[in-house]
C-alpha cells in the first residue's frame, strides 16, 4: 500500500490488486483534478485496515473498488463496511472489468456505492463521480459551476 502526501477534505482510495490498472487510474484521477496522490490498496484487507487506522467522523473517503481480488476481494469488502459502518462518511465507486449485470445489480444493495464504472477508468466516468451529489461539494465551489478542464 503506497501512502497518499495529499491530506486533502476527501481522501481518495484506489484499490485494486493490478499495480498497471492503480498506476492509469492514479494518472486520471491526477489529470481530472480529483486527486494527485491517491492512496493506493492493492486488496480490500489494505483497504480496510487503512480505514480503520484513519477513521475519524470528519473523514470523507472516496473509494475506487475493483470486486476480483485476492486476499479480501470487493465485495467482502463490502460487506465489512456493511457490518462494521465506519465513523467516517464511505463513498465507493466500483470499477470493474465484470460485464456481468448481476454484479451492478448486487453492488446497488450496498448504501456505500454510488457509481458503477467498467475498467479502465474512462473521462466520462470520472467526471459524472464529480457530479454525483454525495462527492459534487468536494470539486465544485456551487452548484452551478465546473472546472475549467470540463468546459
Amino acid at each position: 500500500m503506497l501512502k497518499s502526501g495529499n491530506a486533502g477534505r476527501l481522501e481518495v482510495l484506489v484499490v485494486d490488486d493490478d499495480k498497471v490498472v492503480t498506476l492509469l487510474h492514479k494518472n486520471s484521477l491526477k489529470s481530472s483534478n480529483i486527486d494527485h496522490s491517491p492512496v493506493l490498496c492493492y486488496n480490500g484487507k489494505e483497504a480496510l485496515e487503512y480505514l480503520q487506522q484513519n477513521d475519524r467522523s470528519d473523514k470523507h473517503f472516496l473509494i475506487l473498488l475493483d470486486l476480483n481480488m485476492p486476499v479480501l476481494d470487493g465485495w467482502k469488502f463490502l460487506k465489512e463496511l456493511r457490518k462494521n459502518p465506519p465513523k467516517a462518511r464511505v463513498y465507493v465507486i466500483v470499477v470493474t472489468s465484470s460485464i456481468n449485470h448481476q454484479d451492478y445489480v448486487k453492488a446497488q444493495t450496498y448504501d456505500q456505492v454510488i457509481q458503477f464504472c467498467r475498467k479502465p477508468l474512462s473521462a466520462e466516468c470520472i467526471l459524472n463521480i464529480k457530479k454525483l451529489e454525495p462527492v459534487r461539494q468536494f470539486f465544485f465551489r456551487s452548484v452551478g459551476e465546473t472546472n475549467e478542464s470540463e468546459n
